[in-house]
């Protein structure tokens, strides 16, 4: 099949005649996207399509256990971290349910800990942002915890410093997350944390710190007393079944933290199990190809209409663009097409008095997701509907639009009033036929959560697929990394550097440091 622009992309949105319905539910997620611009007959040709390109193969053999992180040459096995252990047993991978096992067990143990009150949580990427979005989001469900939680993921000791000023070490227990145990950012957190430590007992560091990685080794020659391992096939955006969620374990209870990987698990099943027609990941994998190579979209906005999903748009930066940015497939071939779009968003309402203006009358048509939960945990229902109905007028808003001739007959209390009708009608004209998606679950609860991450999850390996891409590397990241070293150098030293504008900087700002 070959990808080609409709002639009209509101006529095909709005289906001609009549909207398209498309409403799938699984594992406890509903998924609306009958106000995109495709139909049935269009779902049937992608979905013939991706399987000629052979998804279903790839699918298999992800999920086999073969190699399919070529670059790296890794498999990428992540969904096992959430599998039940009785799957893990029939595959021979028991190492991955005893880790499981022992590092809920120790996240119980301190979240009983008298002595231990606070938490301290080191990671960056995907050690840090899926970590933080299952506290935020999981957070009023918990019950009642001693332990307050804090995170710093940056480079930027700022955020430590004001939180270990209001911190006794004595009453502290650190937990640091680095894959690599490499990481500048984690290792330079984790050494003002060590000397914070020694400075109050000396020895304290050993004793209440713990690792997360897949470098034991190192770990254990930078001081922490105990490790958790995972395996090199876990990327780091898709960790968080790993015990990277330690920290979340702890303040959240071990229970939550199996409830959150029996969801996701649930949505593998799914994944795997489903027809094209009706598998959700394989359906809006294909939505997002379509949107980026027919419809020419080059963003897709993320606002989720709750408060507690905020973290949301982030984590899904670093998952879809992480995977997705890429400009040449498996085969090191520069690519004929665009790949992945920027993903980008706010939670809603706020969003509404942001970027939403943007959204209904720019120049750039740029397809919504609203993520909505339909019950509220708090006793305000007048509020949740409200918020609910905000989310579903944006939709309609932005598919429906206002005509000249609707913005003629209106009368505006605000527009200046030495303006006739004709002359204020053009700027309350909403084009309309933009696209948008609503992804719905009764409850935020850990299994919703967990269903909804392995979702997306599942989604942008579909795109990735059917790009030619490889989702499972991440080259992009690295030669920041290296330049950084190389500038940090030229500024402990002084020395001028070969690029002129990196150099005046660099003088502007070590003398600033005088």
């Amino acid at each position: 099949m070959r990808l080609s622009e409709p002639s009209s992309w509101v006529e095909a949105a709005l289906g001609a005649s009549k909207p398209q319905v498309f409403f799938l539910e699984a594992a406890g997620i509903t998924v609306d996207a009958s106000r995109q611009a495709w139909d049935a007959p269009l779902r049937e040709d992608l979905a013939a399509w991706s399987l000629l390109q052979g998804l279903a193969n790839f699918r298999d053999q992800q999920f086999q256990g073969e190699v399919v992180n070529l670059s790296e040459g890794r498999a990428a096995r992540h969904s096992l971290m959430r599998a039940p252990d009785a799957c893990l047993h029939a595959e021979g991978l028991d190492e991955i349910a005893r880790t499981r096992s022992s590092f809920l067990a120790f996240a119980d143990e301190i979240r009983s800990n008298p002595d231990i009150n606070h938490l301290i949580h080191i990671g960056i990427g995907g050690s840090d942002l899926g970590p933080r979005l299952l506290v935020q989001a999981l957070a009023p469900l918990k019950t009642h915890s001693p332990l307050k939680l804090h995170f710093a993921g940056n480079g930027d000791l700022h955020e430590l410093e004001a939180m270990i000023a209001e911190i006794d070490p004595l009453q502290a227990q650190i937990v640091l997350c680095s894959k690599s145990f490499t990481t500048p950012e984690t290792l330079l957190n984790a050494e003002r944390l060590k000397s914070w430590m020694e400075a109050r007992q000396a020895g304290l560091f050993g004793k209440r710190s713990v690792a997360v990685t897949s470098n034991l080794q190192a770990a254990a020659a930078f001081g922490v007393s105990r490790s958790f391992a995972f395996p090199d096939w876990v990327g780091g955006r898709y960790s968080l079944w790993s015990p990277i969620s330690l920290s979340a374990a702890a303040f959240l209870g071990s229970e939550m933290i199996q409830d959150f990987l029996s969801g996701a698990w649930a949505m593998d099943q799914h994944w795997l199990e489903a027809e094209p027609q009706h598998n959700l990941p394989w359906q809006l994998g294909l939505l997002d190809v379509w949107n980026r190579n027919a419809m020419g979209f080059r963003s897709r906005c993320v606002v989720p209409y709750d408060s507690r999903l905020s973290r949301l748009p982030s984590y899904l930066q670093q998952l879809e663009m992480e995977s997705n940015g890429k400009f040449v497939d498996q085969a090191g071939e520069v690519l004929a097409y665009s790949s992945a779009p920027l993903v980008w968003g706010e939670a809603g309402t706020n969003a509404q008095h942001s970027f939403f203006q943007w959204l209904h009358q720019g120049s750039d048509p740029t397809p919504v997701e609203f993520v909505l939960v339909e019950r509220a945990e708090h006793e305000h229902a007048d509020a949740h509907r409200r918020l609910l109905a905000n989310a579903l007028a944006q939709s309609l808003a932005l598919i429906k639009g206002k005509s000249f001739h609707e913005a003629l007959a209106e009368t505006v209390k605000t527009a200046n009033p030495a303006w006739s009708q004709d002359k204020i009608a053009p700027h309350r004209v909403f084009p309309g036929g933009r696209p948008s998606t609503i992804l719905s679950m009764s409850r935020l609860d850990a299994k919703s959560l967990g269903a909804l991450i392995a979702l997306y999850e599942h989604r942008v390996a579909v795109a990735g697929f059917l790009w030619g891409v490889n989702p499972y590397d991440q080259w992009g990241v690295e030669l920041g990394k290296v330049l950084a070293i190389d500038i940090e150098a030229h500024m402990l030293q002084n020395r001028d550097h070969a690029d002129a504008q990196t150099a005046r900087w660099i003088h502007r700002l070590i003398g600033g440091q005088r």
